[in-house]
């Protein structure tokens, strides 16, 4: 897949798909699979399947920043795993991006 990349249209449409079918319906959750179709783009399993991996978390930073710029809250907290064991909560990046605690990142001894 290799090539792949993205545009801040992609990223408004992705942003304009959570704000249609998640945040106005009282802030309920979306698959990131939704995600990415609406902002046309290949699911997140296939990019990480394609080695593209990298492309689903720089995708999910621009869609925060993106949101930022256009004044909305961070929506990116409403794209949650739909398996495994995020399942129902945001990924990695999320945590990250927002200077949070993953909550499945085992805590370093002190």
């Amino acid at each position: 897949m290799g090539d792949i990349e993205f545009t801040t249209d992609h990223v408004d449409r992705a942003i304009d798909h959570v704000v249609d079918n998640g945040a106005c319906n009282n802030g309920s959750t979306i698959h990131y699979s939704l995600v990415f179709a609406a902002a046309g783009l290949a699911a997140p399993q296939e990019l990480h399947n394609g080695g593209d991996s990298y492309l689903v978390s720089k995708f999910m930073e621009a869609f925060h920043h993106r949101c930022a710029e256009r004044e909305l809250p961070p929506l990116d907290a409403l794209v949650v795993h739909v398996a495994g064991t995020r399942k129902g909560q945001p990924g990695g990046g999320y945590f990250r991006i927002n200077n949070l605690p993953a909550p499945l990142r085992p805590a370093h001894p002190t």
